[in-house]
């Protein structure tokens, strides 16, 4: 291989290891400023200095997986957002809490369709 090609090679290889790392530092960074909970209408997520409801669509002891329901248009009913909440990302009583009303929210989901299907 010559040495022109080398270089290029490990300079490439060193651009994306840096852009990489920038990446995962501003996630980290952001993520610090993501806050799930729970008030008297649902589960919010408070991100960017906006509330966003959430829906729990599955509940598992590892994570809680929820759709954003943010103002309906055409992309987000054909591709939905999705949030993920690993166990590890809240401290564990906020967790089992969460994991808890999830349950919940997914079980009376259920059964309202099951409802509609039937009426």
């Amino acid at each position: 291989m010559p040495a022109f090609l080398r270089a290029f090679l490990f300079l490439f290889a060193g651009i994306v290891g840096l852009l990489s790392l920038f990446y995962s530092v501003v996630r980290a960074r952001r993520g610090l400023r993501q806050k799930i909970g729970i008030d008297e209408q649902g589960a919010f997520l408070f991100e960017n200095g906006q509330y966003k409801r959430l829906l729990f669509v599955r509940a598992n002891s590892i994570q809680l997986i929820a759709t954003m329901l943010d103002k309906p248009n055409l992309f987000s009913r054909f591709w939905p957002a999705y949030r993920v909440i690993f166990f590890d990302s809240v401290s564990k009583d906020q967790y089992n809490i969460l994991r808890s009303f999830a349950a919940q929210q997914i079980l009376l989901h259920r059964s309202e369709e099951a409802k509609k299907r039937f009426e």
